[in-house]
């Protein structure tokens, strides 16, 4: 043997290994350390800035909370729809109104019709006639005369004969015509306009009845 002392082999390699892992975890701290002091925030206190330590109750933070994020809900698209077609506006017309008729002509005496053959004497058209002719000229027993029994006993004399047509002037026939006759029984159609003394005048449109007793016409029923 030598003077020198010899190491063992194996312990040379453990040595080695030892020294090998001080330096990686010396290495490992030198590269760790200045990562944590650049994530790390400091703390700083408010006596530190020169100000007072104010408490927040029930341990929550001084920071104000973040709003809170709504989750918005998704829209999903509707299918698109067909166009419905404007409705074409219809034109209104205006009515046209039917021109006025023309007017009665009121006169002051009555119209006399043509005068009457025999045959037609005693017709119930001509009975109407004299009828309204007689209160014309304000002869009231003749008109009076022209009305039959059931007239009589539905409408008393006065008020509806003499003081009825007193005042009247005239009366102008616009149509005067038989509706419809049997032997007995007829309807006269009679328009006329009645014109008073005070020159005032009023149209009336309606009919007669008539009744056939012992071959006379005469006015039985009224419709005005």
């Amino acid at each position: 043997m030598n003077g020198t002392a010899s190491v063992p082999r194996r312990a040379l390699s453990g040595l080695i290994l030892g020294v090998t892992a001080l330096a990686l975890v010396a290495v490992w701290l030198f590269i760790a350390r200045p990562m944590s002091d650049l994530t790390a925030e400091p703390v700083r206190t408010p006596e530190a800035a020169g100000g007072f330590a104010v408490g927040v109750p029930g341990g929550l933070s001084s920071e104000e909370p973040s709003p809170a994020v709504i989750a918005t809900p998704a829209i999903t698209a509707r299918p698109a729809q067909e166009a419905t077609p404007a409705a074409t506006a219809v034109p209104t017309v205006a009515p046209t109104l039917a021109p006025p008729s023309a007017p009665v002509t009121v006169a002051q005496t009555p119209t006399v019709p043509p005068s009457p053959t025999a045959e037609s004497a005693t017709g119930p058209a001509e009975a109407v006639f004299n009828f309204y002719e007689a209160v014309t000229d304000a002869d009231f027993d003749t008109a009076y005369a022209l009305w039959g029994e059931r007239m009589r006993a539905a409408y008393p004399r006065d008020p509806n004969l003499d003081s009825r047509f007193d005042q009247t002037a005239a009366i102008t026939f616009s149509q005067l015509s038989v509706a419809e006759a049997s032997s007995e029984t007829a309807t006269v159609q009679a328009n006329f306009t009645e014109t008073y003394e005070s020159g005032s005048s009023r149209q009336y449109i309606g009919y007669w009845r008539l009744i056939r007793v012992d071959g006379r016409w005469l006015l039985d029923e009224p419709h005005y």
